[in-house]
C-alpha cells in the first residue's frame, strides 16, 4: 500500500508541475518559510503523539518509507547531475516533456520539492520517535538523523532567501547595482570599488593567478579566485572574472555576491553528521 501512496503522491507532483511550471520559490521567502516550517513540524509532532496508530503516521514511520524517499532523492540528484541546470529564463526557453517536468531547473520543480518534503517528514517523525519513545536513543543515531535533517531543511527552506548576484566594477567608479542570474537589477546597501588588479602568468603565457584589491563598504579586501571574502555573516564575495585583454592593466573585474542566511544551519547539520559518523566508527553499529 505504501508504494501506492508514494506513486500517487509523485503523480500529483508531476501533474502540478506540468500544469503550473516550477514552484514559485520567492513565495516562500522569509518570514513565510519560518511560519510554514513551524506549522509543518507542529502537525508532524501532533500526528506522532496523538495518531501514532493511524495508517498515515505508520506510513511515515516505516523503514520502507525511508528507503523509498532516499531512493527517490538519489534519482533526483542524478537528474540534477545529468541535465544542465539553467536559470529560470533559460529553462523557460527549453521545449519538450523533460523541460515541462522541470529537468533543466530541477531544484525548484514540484517533483523535487515533493521528494525532499517526503524525506524531511520521514526524518522528522523518526527523530520524534527516537526522542519520545526510546529514552535510551544513542547519540550517534540522533546526530546522524538530526544532522541530515538540518542540512536538508536549511537547503529546502533557505533556498528562497538565497541570492546570487554579479556586479561589474570599474577602477575608480564606486558601484552598488548588481544583477541576478535572470538579469534583474538589485541595489546593494554598500558600495564597491576596484582599486587595483594584478595577474601572474605561467611560462606558457596562461594566467596562473589573478587578484583584485577592492573596497567593500568601509573595508578593503584582496579577492582571488576560489578564495571568497566573508563580508558579513552569510554573505560572501567572489572574484569571478576580469578584462582578459587588459591583463595587469585590467580596467574592470566581475564580482559575485552570494547571500546565504541559512548557510550556518547547513554547516551545523554537516558537522553533526560527521560527529555521528565518528561515534558510529568508534562504537560500531547498534540499533536504538
Amino acid at each position: 500500500m505504501r508504494y501506492v501512496y508514494v506513486t500517487g503522491y509523485m503523480l500529483i507532483a508531476a501533474i502540478i508541475q506540468l500544469l503550473t511550471g516550477n514552484f514559485p520559490l520567492s513565495f516562500m521567502a522569509f518570514p513565510l518559510n519560518i511560519v510554514f516550517a513551524v506549522i509543518w513540524l507542529f502537525i508532524l509532532w501532533r500526528l506522532y503523539k496523538e495518531s501514532r496508530a493511524q495508517r498515515f503516521t505508520r506510513f511515515l514511520l516505516a523503514p520502507q518509507t525511508s528507503i523509498l524517499s532516499i531512493a527517490l532523492f538519489i534519482v533526483a540528484c542524478m537528474v540534477i547531475g545529468l541535465f544542465p541546470q539553467l536559470s529560470d529564463a533559460e529553462a523557460a526557453r527549453r521545449e519538450g516533456i523533460l523541460a515541462s517536468l522541470g529537468c533543466y531547473n530541477f531544484m525548484t520543480s514540484w517533483i523535487f520539492i515533493a521528494i525532499l518534503f517526503l524525506l524531511l517528514s520521514n526524518l522528522a517523525i523518526i527523530t520524534f520517535h527516537a526522542c519520545y519513545h526510546r529514552k535510551n536513543a544513542r547519540w550517534r543515531f540522533l546526530l546522524n538523523h538530526v544532522g541530515l535533517w538540518l542540512a536538508l531543511f536549511a537547503g529546502f527552506f533557505g533556498s528562497s532567501d538565497t541570492q546570487t548576484l554579479r556586479i561589474p566594477l570599474y577602477k575608480g567608479e564606486p558601484a552598488r547595482e548588481a544583477f541576478d542570474m535572470n538579469g534583474a537589477s538589485y541595489h546593494l546597501d554598500y558600495e564597491m570599488e576596484l582599486r587595483s588588479f594584478s595577474v601572474e602568468y605561467y611560462p606558457n603565457g596562461r594566467p596562473s593567478r589573478f587578484a583584485a584589491e577592492v573596497r567593500l563598504g568601509d573595508e578593503d579586501a584582496l579577492l582571488e579566485v576560489n578564495h571568497p571574502y566573508s563580508y558579513r555573516l552569510g554573505e560572501d564575495v567572489y572574484l569571478t572574472g576580469y578584462d582578459v585583454e587588459g591583463g595587469n592593466e585590467s580596467k574592470y573585474c566581475i564580482l559575485q555576491v552570494v547571500i546565504q542566511p541559512w548557510k550556518y544551519i547547513t554547516v551545523a547539520g554537516i558537522l553533526m553528521m560527521l560527529a555521528g559518523a565518528v561515534l558510529l566508527f568508534i562504537n560500531g553499529p547498534e540499533k536504538i
